[in-house]
């Protein structure tokens, strides 16, 4: 087995309760980084300007009807606001503590439950194949590798996307879903690769370990330490996201190529068995914001990241080295976080570990994924590290206008 792999085994030797405890202090080494919860004073009128423009672009990027977006800069202050429409032609802007599926921010709160279970009923250096018997051929990915994304699995959202959008409301076995990926055979274990298969791999070894629902967990480890009072793993009956739910859109490729003329179509209402323990999860802004600040605070800093996260993988061989992930997260530069999608829905939510800069985006389009979001939550830090008088001395490895060129090339419906 790769021992490079594993360095995260420091961290797996405290006990369930020390890791819950660490949770909720929120200090593994980032304590001088300011809790975004304690930034009360508004952000500067030109820098708010600024993100409102560029937040209203990648609504139409996306092709979506509106969004929900949050930034916390302790030198400047906080914006949050609900830009556009909650549906089309609603004329109701989206209220800022309206739920929605948080998408992949699951995969890092899955990789929270491995950390605090290890020592325990699991060990991070496990093989896979000791709680799932049904995948031999994983003897020689452990646990960790599932975390890292360097399973070498691929991804079981393309073979299983037809069923998927052809039946919203279809209820998945885990083990079902993921098998489309498993059966695509074995990739390289060297480097990340984007594969839900793997969280969906975890989250069943995890319940079988513990003898537990995956529900059950989150609320035992992450959910109730944390107060994350918004934020929970609905049932596979087919649901909104909570009880307040911002409603989530669908723009097909055949509406792109229309020019995004037509409506979305509504999918707000879907079984969340096909994100399970890779994007299932229902948050709300402020929850998201709480639980992804205390995770950078956690990490340590940029000079000292915690084990976890002392080892991350290129995203991409030929794109930028500073976009790199690991540990169940996605490391932009100094900031820690993650972006992705479901059904619905388009997220991204990162925090430096340096400065305590946190950006949470919600777009209520499926069409931009991961990539749109992404682009606009690296926007709207930029503008933030340039927001009032006291902006700090660090720099982040893109620019504003970088970001926005991004924001661009990640669209799928016209802009500008």
């Amino acid at each position: 087995m790769r021992s490079t792999h594993r360095r995260g085994r420091v961290l797996g030797a405290l006990s369930s309760f020390a890791i819950a405890a660490l949770l909720l202090a929120g200090c593994t080494g980032g304590d001088s980084v300011p809790s975004p919860d304690r930034i009360s004073n508004p952000m500067p009128d030109d820098a708010v300007e600024q993100m409102q423009a560029a937040t209203e672009r990648a609504i139409a990027a996306g092709g979506g009807p509106g969004a929900i977006v949050g930034v916390w800069a302790p030198w400047a202050g906080e914006w949050e606001a609900g830009i556009g429409e909650t549906e089309p032609g609603s004329g109701t802007a989206p209220s800022t503590d309206m739920t929605f599926r948080a998408a992949t921010v699951t995969r890092s709160m899955t990789c929270d439950l491995l950390y605090a279970m290890d020592g325990g009923p699991v060990n991070l250096d496990d093989a896979v194949s000791t709680y799932l018997q049904s995948v031999p051929q994983l003897t020689d990915v452990t646990l960790v590798d599932l975390c890292n994304g360097v399973a070498g699995l691929r991804s079981s959202r393309d073979p299983n996307w037809n069923f998927v959008i052809g039946n919203t409301d279809r209820v998945w076995d885990p083990r079902e879903y993921a098998a489309a990926g498993l059966g695509a055979g074995l990739g390289s274990t060297d480097s990340w690769a984007d594969s839900d298969t793997s969280f969906f791999l975890l989250g069943l070894a995890l319940q079988n370990a513990s003898h537990s629902s995956l529900p059950e967990l989150y609320n035992e480890y992450i959910f109730d330490p944390q107060g994350l009072g918004d934020t929970y793993l609905p049932s596979d009956a087919p649901s909104t996201a909570g009880s307040n739910p911002l409603p989530g859109f669908y723009s097909s490729s055949q509406v792109q190529q229309s020019g995004c003329t037509e409506a979305p179509a509504d999918v707000t209402e879907i079984s969340a068995s096909y994100g399970y323990a890779d994007s299932g999860v229902v948050s709300s802004v402020t929850d998201v914001r709480d639980y992804m600040s205390r995770q950078a605070r956690n990490a340590g800093n940029s000079d000292d990241l915690a084990p976890r996260w002392a080892e991350t993988f290129p995203v991409s061989s030929d794109g930028e080295q500073w976009v790199r992930a690991g540990g169940g997260n996605r490391l932009n530069g100094s900031m820690l976080g993650q972006q992705g999608d479901i059904l619905g829905y388009s997220v991204a939510a990162y925090s430096d570990v340096d400065t305590g800069l946190t950006v949470v985006v919600v777009l209520n389009n499926w069409a931009g994924g991961g990539e749109l979001a992404g682009a606009l939550a690296r926007e709207l830090s930029a503008i933030a590290m340039e927001a009032g008088d006291e902006a700090p001395e660090t720099t982040l490895p893109w620019t504003i206008e970088q970001a926005h060129d991004a924001v661009a090339s990640a669209a799928k419906c016209p802009i500008d």
